[in-house]
């Protein structure tokens, strides 16, 4: 598909199969509601859909995506962010998600803007792009403190995995997300899509790495 008339003979054929018999309890029920256990923080990357990488079926993610899947911090009686920040509320306070994903892929030109900026005291701060990832600067502080030898694509591809860190600890911040993972109803993630590979990486906390989500022969 590679053009607009392209999106919507793709429409057509949905709404075709959506019609049919086997989707009508889903229509029953979901034209009155949704209920996801999940979010996904992604990334606006049109090579990266964690509903089609997941084969999730509709109404089982609820998903905001944004440039370079960024989570920015919550500061009381401050709403530079409202997009990101309302859509945490809405998921942990009204949906009450179990999970909320942070992931982050391969290429991502936006973290490539970050690397690309002289210094975190310089940024563009007239480019929207430059000023948004400047968010999670701590990641590209982190890279450059640890690997000097390293090659620009290798430094972008750590930072890449070290920015899905930074918006998950942004979103401990929130106090409605620290209050449910102190209930233990809420779980938190960062993921790590390998486009080249198709492999997903998903960061394990207790041992400061990330691991394949699933075995190489599975």
């Amino acid at each position: 598909m590679d053009s607009y008339e392209g999106l919507i003979e793709g429409y057509q054929a949905f709404r075709t199969k959506y019609l049919d018999k086997e989707f009508e309890a889903y229509r029953t029920w979901a034209g009155k509601t949704q209920k996801p256990k999940v979010m996904v923080i992604g990334c606006s990357d049109s090579r990266v859909n964690p509903a089609i990488l997941t084969y999730a079926g509709l109404g089982e993610i609820f998903a905001v995506n944004n440039v370079a899947n960024i989570v920015p911090p919550f500061v009381e009686g401050r709403h530079d962010h409202y997009s990101v920040g309302a859509a945490v509320q809405y998921a942990v306070t009204v949906l009450e998600v179990e999970h909320i994903i942070v992931m982050a892929h391969s290429g991502c030109g936006g973290i490539r803007a970050l690397m690309s900026q002289p210094s975190a005291e310089a940024p563009l701060v007239d480019d929207y792009i430059s000023g948004w990832v400047q968010v999670v600067a701590d990641a590209k502080t982190a890279v450059e403190d640890g690997m000097d030898f390293a090659s620009f694509e290798e430094k972008c591809q750590v930072c890449e995995m070290e920015a899905a860190l930074v918006s998950v600890s942004n979103l401990m911040s929130f106090p409605y997300v620290d209050e449910a993972l102190n209930n233990g109803r809420l779980d938190l993630h960062a993921w790590y899509f390998i486009i080249e590979s198709g492999e997903l990486l998903s960061y394990n906390f207790d041992e400061g790495q990330y691991r394949r989500l699933i075995r190489p022969n599975s």
